[in-house]
């Protein structure tokens, strides 16, 4: 009888035929003593090659990765859940098809922490970034600011903000099937399946940081989360962020954050990424539904309805 892997790694891809190759290699290339297969979500992709680049690798690598069914469009939700269904691992990891696995140790160092520690179900890593439109790369993201990410029980941090990058992630599937319901993030109109599948696992689950680089992840300007140049894309994806908080504040509450204090923090992140897109006008209505309760809150309200709102756009951007 052949013997199940022991990782199943997710690869969602659409539109990235420039790129899907070098995700795929990526995770083929991981030095690991544990068995692993490989799920591809080919999402439609319209007028490329990605579905057809996907089955070359599946006809030289049968054993090792599946391909799903040609399908209409299902939404990076649907595909993901589709994906998962496939899944044989005690372990499940997730790739976009525009990143990849730079460390080959990425999975070893993972798994070796899961399988001598019960307690916790997530491990998640530091990571480079790659700005697709300047070719800039950024290393080590966290470590090189001397910033440490939080391990254990980090629900409290999560709410303040999701500082898990999917892609350099990996959970054990037991937690997911017991715990997850995507059909109900979709209901709840969720535009993301991460954040909110973090949230719920931390409190059913401790979560591991390693910082250690091991996955490059794509900017494009154009995704939902990094499009400034688009004031109603940022502002419909921070939108979601907060109903998101809002919903698990609702669900799990926590002493001292509220509400208000989320709509806050969406507010002063609309109007950080407005002046950064050079998207005035809107930073200056923002501004206006801020608390004035600070002396940071009073200064940026003056900048956001002056000239001098030019310049910090300018050292933003720098």
């Amino acid at each position: 009888m052949e013997k199940m892997p022991l990782i199943s790694v997710v690869i969602l891809c659409y539109n990235q035929e420039l790129t899907i190759a070098r995700t795929i290699d990526s995770v083929l290339s991981q030095e690991t003593e544990y068995q692993f297969e490989i799920i591809i979500g080919e999402d439609a992709s319209p007028g490329d090659n990605t579905r057809s680049i996907c089955e070359e690798y599946v006809i030289k690598y049968p054993k090792i990765i599946s391909l799903l069914p040609t399908a209409p469009n299902k939404g990076v939700v649907k595909n993901y859940s589709d994906c998962l269904a496939r899944c044989n691992g005690k372990y499940i990891s997730t790739c976009s098809g525009d990143d990849w696995w730079h460390n080959p140790n990425k999975l070893q160092l993972q798994i070796e922490f899961l399988e001598n520690n019960e307690d916790y179900g997530v491990v998640y890593t530091d990571f480079d970034t790659f700005d697709v439109s300047t070719s800039k790369k950024t290393k080590d993201c966290f470590t090189a600011k001397g910033v440490i990410l939080p391990s254990g029980e980090i629900y409290k941090r999560l709410i303040e903000g999701n500082t898990i990058l999917a892609c350099t992630a990996i959970f054990r599937s037991n937690i997911f099937y017991k715990y997850i319901d995507l059909n109900k993030f979709v209901s709840l109109g969720f535009l993301m399946e991460d954040y909110p599948m973090w949230l719920e696992m931390s409190q059913h689950t401790k979560f591991k940081y390693i910082p250690i680089s091991t996955t490059t992840y794509s900017i494009e300007n154009g995704s939902l989360s990094n499009n400034l140049n688009n004031f109603s894309k940022f502002e419909k994806f921070e939108t979601s962020v907060f109903n998101i908080k809002k919903y698990y504040i609702s669900k799990y509450p926590i002493d001292g954050i509220h509400e208000d204090s989320l709509l806050q923090s969406l507010y002063l992140n609309l109007i950080i990424k407005c002046i950064k897109g050079k998207h005035f006008k809107e930073a200056r209505c923002y501004s206006k539904k801020l608390d004035n309760c600070s002396l940071k809150i009073f200064f940026l309200r003056i900048i956001c309805n002056s000239p001098l709102i030019w310049l910090y756009s300018l050292r933003l951007n720098k």
